[in-house]
């Protein structure tokens, strides 16, 4: 028989959603299927879904636990898979046919480790970006390590190569064996440290340019980027970075720390636009429960003061440029005027 694939899927208050996604994933040429659904403590009708599917497809399994976070959901799917490949999907995107059959027989044929596809991104204007050349490409561990490390948020090396996403991916169950694993309090950007991981333990890595995962743009997930959790998140996972590109070749140390930085000051850029939300809010008597400004305020002192030890490493000046260096004391000294340039900047590029 072939090998089988672990599809670990986390589950909260996804109710619109999640039947389109266990459905893409049932529907699969590929059968020889485990599918692990996480219901992690979702309040509305997402949980009686996942039950459902489990009385009419033996192939689904379900667990439901306490509300813990993504990180905290997959690690849960993690322990129980049983699988020779692990995969990932969030609740509400959805995968195109062939998805499994194709980048299996890749991964097969060509020894890899990981099997890359790209995705079908939709933008918040409904339009959906396709990158779809047909392209094989075999890549050393470390190259994708360095691709990743070094072009965070760069449209050429982020979102049209490898991304840092977990879920347009195949692993050797393998790789998580020894026990690679979510950072629990970490759920924004949480598989960034993953791929690290798994990228250094793997001799190939497999990447096809054909989309079969779609991402599906929500208001709300947007929204919840500005939540303070996902903010401190952020945060921790850019030292994370800050402090894996500290150990690569000098010829990629620039490029990989300027990257971290860039990751912090954009999440950074995010607190500031939701501090001003949040101030407005109070104004009119309104609010998001847990988003106040005071709450705010005290993650931007908490962000600076980690971006003030990132700043004192002798690598930060050795490796970055005036240019860069002055951009980071404007984020340090003046936030706002800072916030609202780079959000200038940002809209520019995306044209």
């Amino acid at each position: 028989m072939r090998n089988r694939i672990s599809i670990i899927i986390p589950v909260y208050n996804a109710e619109t959603y999640l039947e389109a996604c266990i459905d893409s994933v049932l529907a699969q040429e590929y059968q020889n299927l485990e599918v692990i659904l996480v219901d992690d403590g979702s309040t509305d009708g997402s949980g009686e879904i996942c039950d459902a599917y489990a009385e009419i497809d033996d192939r689904v399994v379900v667990i439901h636990q306490d509300n813990g976070g993504v990180s905290s959901a997959r690690n849960t799917g993690l322990d129980a898979a049983q699988g020779d490949i692990i995969s990932f999907l969030d609740c509400d995107d959805y995968i195109l046919p062939g998805m499994y059959e194709t980048l299996l027989d890749k991964m097969e044929d060509s020894g890899a480790q990981i099997a890359v596809c790209t995705v079908l991104d939709e933008l918040e204007d409904g339009i959906v970006r396709n990158v779809y050349t047909g392209e094989t490409m075999i890549i050393s561990g470390r190259d994708a390590l360095i691709n990743l490390v070094t072009k965070m948020g760069d449209k050429a090396g982020h979102r049209e190569t490898i991304w840092f996403s977990v879920w347009n991916k195949l692993y050797d169950a393998k790789l998580f064996r020894d026990g690679i694993r979510f950072d629990s309090d970490t759920d924004s950007a949480e598989d960034v440290p993953v791929n690290l991981a798994a990228f250094s333990k793997a001799d190939r890595i497999l990447y096809y340019e054909k989309p079969y995962y779609f991402w599906r743009f929500r208001k709300d997930s947007q929204s919840s980027l500005m939540a303070p959790t996902t903010i401190r998140s952020a945060a921790r996972t850019s030292r994370y970075i800050f402090n894996y590109a500290k150990m690569l070749p000098v010829k990629d140390k620039k490029a990989a720390i300027t990257a971290s930085i860039r990751h912090f000051y954009w999440y950074y850029t995010g607190s500031v636009y939701a501090l001003s939300l949040a101030k407005k809010s109070a104004l009119e008597g309104g609010g998001v429960k847990g988003r106040t400004p005071e709450g705010y305020m005290r993650i931007q002192a908490d962000m600076r003061t980690a971006l003030r030890e990132i700043i004192s490493d002798p690598d930060y000046r050795k490796y970055t440029d005036w240019r860069f260096r002055a951009t980071v004391w404007m984020i340090r000294h003046t936030p706002g005027f800072f916030a609202r340039i780079w959000l200038i900047y940002r809209s520019l590029k995306r044209l």
